[in-house]
């Protein structure tokens, strides 16, 4: 009786630990992380017909991104299209929803250049437990496309929590 009850106060300790262990790592895996960051730039003059309704819907009051600074007196000609495309892994348990990437502005005092406005990027992002997706957002601005410094802020939520990441972009 005396071996059994030792086998049995072992095998609780080792399934206590076992869980102690997973409940650590689904803590320490909630937030999805950034695997690859890409950046393409395009001129507003080769996407007009974006630009241009991007232009109206500010001026009717319809726009659903965000407005960083006044884009009333933009010229195509001045202005760049910069997509930051992520690849996110979601080594959680759980399956991480509503992601969505909000764009840290930028403005370049000295050259008088910066970032207008983030095109919303629409649905809802979920990243099952243990895979791999892609999720982008797209800025205009009038910063020189060579310089694709950027932080970029992640949101989701896991387990009906909030979670926010971030990623520094050089």
């Amino acid at each position: 009786m005396y071996k059994a009850m030792k086998a049995l106060a072992i095998a609780a300790l080792v399934v206590t630990i076992a869980g102690a262990g997973a409940v650590l790592y689904a803590l320490n895996t909630m937030s999805p992380v950034v695997e690859q960051v890409s950046v393409s730039a395009t001129p507003a003059e080769q996407a007009q017909d974006a630009f241009d309704a991007i232009l109206r819907e500010i001026d009717a009051g319809t726009f659903e991104g965000k407005i960083y600074a006044d884009a009333g007196n933009l010229n195509a000609r001045d202005c760049t299209f910069m997509t930051y495309s992520l690849r996110l892994k979601n080594r959680g348990f759980f399956p991480a929803e509503w992601v969505s990437l909000s764009f840290i502005p930028r403005e370049d005092v000295q050259n008088q250049t910066k970032d207008y406005l983030q095109i919303d990027n629409f649905g809802a992002n979920v990243l099952a437990s243990g895979s791999t997706g892609d999720i982008n957002t797209t800025i205009l601005t009038t910063i020189d496309p060579a310089n694709t410094v950027a932080r970029i802020e992640g949101l989701c939520y896991v387990f009906g929590q909030e979670i926010r990441f971030f990623s520094d972009i050089e």
